[in-house]
């Protein structure tokens, strides 16, 4: 059975990227310490927002639309921090300054959705997504993996 996907590959091919500045990324709109890069994999559109501590990559959250839930866009996010500096608050950090950029960025649309797909094993993540996403999660087969996880879904308006 395939496992879930483990967005700390993403963290990992994000930090090769940056070492080897093979990708473009820019300063956060609201937040200089956050900075985000748009690309288009496999034609869907994904914002990759990290923080970074020299050229370190500290914590990563991406942000891939992911269909729409009634009429508004619908981000799938996965995030993912290193080892050594997980429990303190990173994950949830980078979610939330995401989330706030993608409110400022989206103005034209006055509401979005974001979810998260979580193995029911990964208790830190589910207590990120409940931190950030709020209200009770569904449980659910994931599609990928066929394992059981939770699914967290929290509508955000956008500022306007």
């Amino acid at each position: 059975m395939p496992k879930m996907t483990d967005p700390t590959a993403a963290l990992t091919s994000f930090q090769r990227a940056v070492h080897a500045r093979s990708i473009s990324i820019e300063r956060g709109r609201l937040d200089p310490n956050v900075y985000v890069h748009f690309d288009q994999p496999q034609g869907e559109a994904r914002f990759t927002y990290v923080r970074l501590d020299g050229g370190a990559v500290t914590a990563l959250a991406n942000f891939m639309l992911n269909g729409s839930v009634d009429g508004a866009m619908c981000w799938a996010v996965g995030y993912a921090v290193p080892e050594g500096l997980r429990g303190q608050g990173r994950a949830r950090d980078i979610v939330q300054s995401g989330i706030a950029e993608l409110q400022n960025g989206f103005k034209d649309h006055p509401r979005f959705f974001v979810e998260a797909v979580i193995d029911i094993e990964n208790i830190a993540s589910q207590r990120v997504a409940a931190a950030v996403l709020g209200g009770e999660p569904e449980a659910i087969i994931d599609g990928h993996s066929k394992r059981p996880a939770v699914r967290y879904t929290a509508e955000f308006r956008t500022a306007r």
